[in-house]
């Protein structure tokens, strides 16, 4: 459905006010439905060394231990590819940048069925995080963009947890491919799933409005691109809020730092760094955890699966608690229950209960929790920056998540060979506290219903 905007004075068409006041259409959320399909992919990536680290252990003779380094590479790549892919979005645009590096992780994945030994295996990790993340803040560019601001963070959280979805359905793969296949088959079948969306993406996926007005896009471009996404704008010049600032699309990192957000971006980087040190932990040794405690490797891949399954329901509950209560209050709360869940997992196996449906509801609720908290703050990091530095925003918080991620990668064997699981999810607990510390100190936040 098209939706006719009126100009905001004689002469101008103002896209952003015309955004923001719009209904949410169809096409509108077609789009969504798209960035989240890439969002899939790129959990599927994202969570393919973890699926098949406890195969690579048997099949190569090596301890857990062995592999930290080579998941620490692609973390680094992560962060690279984090910053750099968020700076290329800014300056080449977000879809160009987004298909790219979707394409790009596909392909690296695919590679990684080949590799003989640990060090290549190290090297197209390191290749494979820069394209998976790169993709992540040019997907939150995008979404912020396309939806009207009513909306925008409920938008935010139902696209950024398709990538639990994605881990949840890597998990099912591999729970059906490891035993016929081994770790072989599943590099070949996440990677190749990613290349399938980067060609759909390709056919389907339009650039952002706002992004081409404010890189000086011809007029019937603009036109044409808004009726694709269900704008179908008055007469009149098309404008931006800020043309003259984002007209060359260069933005240094100092543009976070201007006063009125230069705050908000250490704490938000603080809350970003233990909160993906807390779910790297568990994502990238949570089968190898469930392995020690000698369940057997076709069942480990479903601590994944319910990790992801309940990051599903925080996700997408986060966001609609943004918009009904603010986003202190939601993340607040969601942050404070994952540090209660984190302890009473670690206490109940200190206490030797090692059922596995204990455990995987357990896994579930602290699924719920840290991904309500991790969406939170993709969702500040989309919003709190103007439109020309937005995806440099997002993509240098989510690189300073990833610096966390990479420490999760010795925190995490470091803490199980300690003390065990018991130790583990008090590590997790651990970090989940200092997140929300650091969410405490944001000053700035999403007000009600937007």
């Amino acid at each position: 459905m098209e939706q006719q905007i009126a100009s905001d004075r004689p002469g101008t068409v103002n896209l952003n006010a015309a955004l923001d006041d719009s209904i949410w259409t169809g096409r509108q959320k077609l789009i969504l439905a798209l960035i989240a399909l890439a969002y899939l992919t790129d959990g599927i990536a994202n969570q393919s060394m973890g699926l098949a680290i406890p195969a690579l252990m048997h099949d190569w003779g090596m301890p857990r231990e062995a592999f930290a380094s080579i998941a620490a590479f692609g973390l680094l790549g992560l962060t690279l590819g984090a910053v750099v892919g968020g700076m290329l979005g800014d300056r080449f645009g977000r879809r160009t940048t987004m298909i790219a590096s979707t394409a790009f992780f596909g392909a690296m994945t695919m590679a990684q069925a080949w590799v003989t030994n640990p060090q290549e295996l190290l090297a197209l990790r390191f290749l494979d995080g820069i394209g998976i993340g790169a993709m992540i803040p040019n997907g939150a560019a995008l979404i912020s963009e396309l939806t009207p601001r009513r909306e925008r963070a409920l938008a935010l959280a139902v696209g950024m947890t398709f990538i639990a979805v994605g881990a949840m359905v890597a998990g099912l793969i591999g729970n059906l491919l490891l035993d016929p296949y081994g770790w072989q088959g599943l590099f070949l079948a996440l990677g190749g799933i990613a290349l399938l969306v980067a060609a759909l993406l390709f056919v389907a996926l339009p650039e952002s409005p706002i992004y081409l007005v404010n890189s000086g896009a011809s007029q019937e471009r603009l036109r044409a691109v808004a009726a694709r996404c269900g704008l179908k704008l008055g007469e009149g010049t098309i404008g931006a809020n800020t043309p003259d600032k984002a007209s060359t699309h260069r933005t240094p990192l100092g543009a976070l730092f201007t006063p009125d957000v230069a705050s908000s971006t250490i704490f938000l980087w603080i809350a970003f760094f233990f909160c993906l040190l807390a779910n790297y932990a568990m994502f990238s040794w949570v089968p190898a955890m469930l392995a020690a405690l000698g369940f057997k490797l076709s069942l480990t891949s479903l601590g994944m699966t319910a990790l992801s399954l309940g990051g599903i329901v925080g996700g997408v509950g986060c966001g609609w608690l943004i918009k009904r209560f603010g986003s202190r209050a939601t993340v607040l709360s969601l942050g404070s229950g994952g540090v209660i869940a984190a302890l009473g997992l670690g206490l109940m196996i200190m206490g030797e209960v090692k059922s596995l449906g204990v455990i995987l509801a357990s896994l579930a609720v602290i699924g719920v929790f840290s991904a309500g908290l991790l969406n939170g703050l993709y969702t500040f990091s989309a919003l709190i920056y103007p439109d020309h530095a937005r995806g440099t925003g997002v993509g240098a918080a989510a690189a300073a998540g990833r610096v966390g991620a990479i420490a999760s990668s010795w925190a995490g064997v470091i803490a199980l060979g300690i003390g065990g699981a018991s130790s583990y999810f008090l590590l997790i607990a651990g970090a989940l506290a200092v997140s929300v510390a650091g969410v405490a100190l944001i000053r700035r936040q999403i007000p009600k219903a937007v």
